[in-house]
């Protein structure tokens, strides 16, 4: 009897182990733990491209990187009140960025099969919660500052409206330079159509027909003049503002004039005085009108 009980009792015991192992597997991962996964499942897939050796194998990369930005865009809609929404935001915006960016450098690489345009639309749905739910927050910075390099168009939308209602200087001196980082892209990209025409129904599809052709009715020449007036506010309402990665918004703002206004083809070169290879002084000015070769170099 004794050992028949015994015998019960460890049996019983035993039954009590899986429901508590069970329990917390069930339990449910935190945003910030399911972000991470989120990110650590785009890394490794983001590898696919870099290690792509043919017009398929890129095509099928970028492929497979444009199915994350719908997959960011759920936790932003789970969570879309709370903190992590933003920081999910960041990594949506720069998923967007990749696809778009990888799809043109594999127009440059292959020779017969070529990733498409994204027809992606959780940008729209993103910056649309964002600026429901978060237009107070002081952590918007990063997502202004993922939008410079995108050309989604509605990153230009949401940059203008927290330029003009966010409280938070710092988040308004972001969203400022990242506009005209952002409006100075599409000024490059239309330069780029306009020397090389045969691409240009592949930016129409990049961007969407209408959208690409409200670009152009824009013109050159207005976007430039904005990216200018943009890049002279960064530097005198929010000069001293530090940027995401050193320095400060009016430096950056500063160098990206000094380039756009005197560096830029077609634009006057700045003077420059020193000594040629012979030691004699002298002044780029003294041979305007010339065509003229400098050859700069360092001597260690």
């Amino acid at each position: 009897m004794q050992r028949t009980l015994g015998g019960i009792l460890l049996f019983s015991s035993c039954l009590s182990i899986p429901p508590a192992a069970s329990a917390a597997e069930d339990k449910p991962s935190s945003p910030a733990e399911q972000l991470q996964a989120l990110r650590k499942e785009y890394g490794a897939t983001s590898a696919e491209f870099r290690n792509a050796r043919t017009d398929e194998e890129r095509k099928t990369a970028v492929e497979h990187l444009d199915g994350f930005p719908s997959k960011f865009l759920e936790l932003v809609e789970r969570y879309s009140k709370d903190p992590i929404a933003v920081e999910a935001a960041v990594e949506l915006v720069r998923a967007l960025n990749a696809v778009d960016s990888l799809t043109q450098t594999a127009w440059d690489l292959s020779t017969t099969v070529f990733p498409a345009g994204s027809k992606d639309a959780s940008a729209g749905r993103a910056t649309e919660l964002l600026l429901r739910d978060h237009t107070g927050s002081d952590k918007l910075g990063p997502v202004c500052e993922r939008m410079t390099y995108g050309i989604r168009k509605e990153f230009e939308p949401f940059l203008r409206a927290v330029l003009k209602t966010s409280p938070h200087r710092e988040v308004q001196a972001l969203s400022c330079l990242a506009l005209a980082r952002f409006l100075n892209s599409r000024v490059r990209k239309l330069d780029l159509v306009k020397a090389r025409p045969e691409i240009a129904p592949r930016y129409e599809g990049l961007f969407g027909n209408d959208h690409f052709e409200e670009i152009q009715r824009q013109g050159r020449t207005a976007i430039a003049g904005e990216v200018e007036t943009l890049l002279e506010q960064a530097v005198t309402q929010y000069g001293d503002v530090k940027f995401l990665f050193g320095g400060t918004v009016g430096e950056q703002a500063a160098a990206e004039l000094r380039e756009i206004r005197h560096l830029a083809a077609g634009k006057e070169a700045p003077d420059i005085e020193g000594e040629d290879q012979d030691g004699r002084r002298f002044k780029l000015s003294d041979y305007r009108g010339k065509v003229v070769l400098l050859s700069f170099w360092l001597e260690y």
